[in-house]
């Protein structure tokens, strides 16, 4: 049997100077945290039409344009269990992200999120953004935007982790693709 594979978008909508973020907590989160919104693509749809859907459910916002690639990621992890599988041995998986630059019809922000995932949707400023996106316990999260928005990794690169058995089962970077 072959690992179960994920495909997730996300957003980066800037307004101004500012950056959306959501707030959530999954079933394995410990606490919740502020990430971009965003969520797995659906048997049939297209990324945008995925991230679309995303954003007004985690946000209320309609997007307006996709516009540029930030950063593709992608983690195999082949003795782990996605968040929330609560089988009793685990399969491994592997998720892939792609996260685009997106610009928004105004609107107010409102949260009405089906996975009851979300609770709050807010534009912060981007040093506060970083702050916040820096404090993601997954390094495949945290690590790819926190580089983008810093400018330290060009857009379009392409961020490539696995879970290995050295380094006590953590999830090491095996390489990164410049955009």
């Amino acid at each position: 049997m072959s690992a179960p594979q994920y495909l997730v978008v996300a957003a980066l909508v800037r307004r101004d100077d500012q950056i959306l973020l959501v707030c959530q907590q999954g079933p394995d989160d410990p606490e919740p945290g502020w990430t971009l919104p965003g969520g797995v693509v659906d048997p049939g749809e297209l990324l945008t039409e995925a991230l679309a859907r995303e954003v007004c459910e985690e946000t209320g916002l309609v997007v307006d344009a996709v516009r540029d690639l930030v950063y593709v990621a992608q983690l195999d992890d082949p003795t782990g269990r996605l968040r929330g599988d609560h089988v009793d041995t685990p399969t491994g998986y592997s998720v892939s992200a792609v996260v685009f630059n997106v610009s928004v019809l105004a609107g107010k922000l409102l949260s009405d999120d089906p996975d009851a995932l979300v609770t709050d949707a807010r534009f912060f400023a981007l040093s506060e953004a970083i702050t916040l996106l820096e404090r993601l316990p997954r390094r495949v999260m945290r690590e790819p935007i926190v580089a983008y928005l810093r400018g330290e990794t060009p857009a379009g690169a392409v961020w490539l982790y696995r879970r290995g058995d050295g380094e006590n089962g953590a999830v090491r970077l095996v390489t990164r693709v410049p955009g």
